[in-house]
């Protein structure tokens, strides 16, 4: 089994907003799907084009279990055969729940939701927008979710909404808060799958559409309203003088994170400047 780490960085809250981010850590995917690409570990989606019954590169869902009323998944993409490795039902990233259904996004500007209702979402009419993402660039993704709809950005850009007139929208969901329930309680983060054509496998093996893009800075953020300010240094400051593990109840399990069992930890490090920094880990196994 391989084991995937999640870190999430706790970060400034301004006001009575609380983000909490989650980064996927690429380092700890099977380097049979990365590679190094202008200096930087990156997630080739092609390599990891699989079935999300059996998905090559998944993680426990960072959202699972957590009260929150809005959402965001953001990345870097680049199409790296230009606009020839541009497909519009190929999966880039998908939320999956064998109960529950799906969510998922390729870079053909398609977002698809099925829970049993459903939204289909994209520029031309289920067709190809090469222009979305391009080829040979990297882009910026933001795919943001509310009670009451979705945005798409790219490169801080708004592409389309749920309001949008001049995009392709199908489906019979009305009620987008089931979309942020479902975000809750989904089981896996997929790469690679997810959507219901790149989920299936050609008898020479190869899957329908995939995606010949590189992914990196995969971030999920639930945002939460409380009345707590909280403030952890990205930047400390002094050489680190030792790391500790505790569970979420305060309890000390040890110095050395590959011992630890699955679960929620709090890392915390200390500087011989005296500074404390404080963050959670989520330990997850890989099946």
């Amino acid at each position: 089994m391989k084991q995937i780490y999640f870190l999430i960085v706790a970060v400034l809250a301004f006001s009575a907003v609380h983000a909490q981010q989650t980064t996927i850590d690429i380092s700890a995917i099977d380097p049979a799907f990365t590679t190094t690409f202008e200096g930087a570990l990156v997630i080739d989606v092609a390599e990891a084009a699989s079935t999300v019954a059996n998905p090559d590169v998944s993680f426990d869902n960072p959202l699972m279990g957590q009260d929150f009323t809005e959402a965001e998944i953001a990345f870097d993409v680049y199409n790296y055969e230009g606009v020839d490795s541009i497909k519009v039902l190929g999966s880039l990233i998908a939320l999956f729940d064998d109960a529950l259904g799906r969510m998922y996004f390729t870079n053909g500007s398609y977002l698809g939701f099925n829970n049993g209702m459903f939204i289909d979402a994209n520029l031309i009419d289920f067709g190809l927008d090469t222009d979305f993402l391009g080829g040979n660039q990297w882009r910026n993704v933001k795919l943001q979710f509310t009670q009451t709809g979705y945005a798409v950005y790219v490169d801080n850009q708004l592409a389309y909404n749920e309001s949008s007139t001049d995009v392709t929208i199908a489906g019979n969901l009305t009620d987008y808060s089931q979309i942020i329930d479902f975000m809750q309680n989904a089981a896996t983060l997929v790469i690679g799958t997810g959507s219901f054509w790149s989920d299936n496998m050609r008898p020479d093996g190869t899957f329908f559409d995939p995606q010949y893009s590189y992914m990196k800075n995969i971030t999920v953020t639930p945002n939460f309203s409380t009345s707590t300010t909280e403030v952890f240094e990205d930047k400390p400051n002094g050489k680190l003088i030792s790391v500790t593990y505790f569970t979420m109840d305060g309890r000390k399990v040890g110095e050395d994170f590959n011992n630890l069992e699955p679960g929620v930890y709090v890392k915390v490090e200390a500087y011989d400047s005296g500074q404390v920094r404080s963050e959670k880990i989520f330990k997850s196994t890989k099946r």
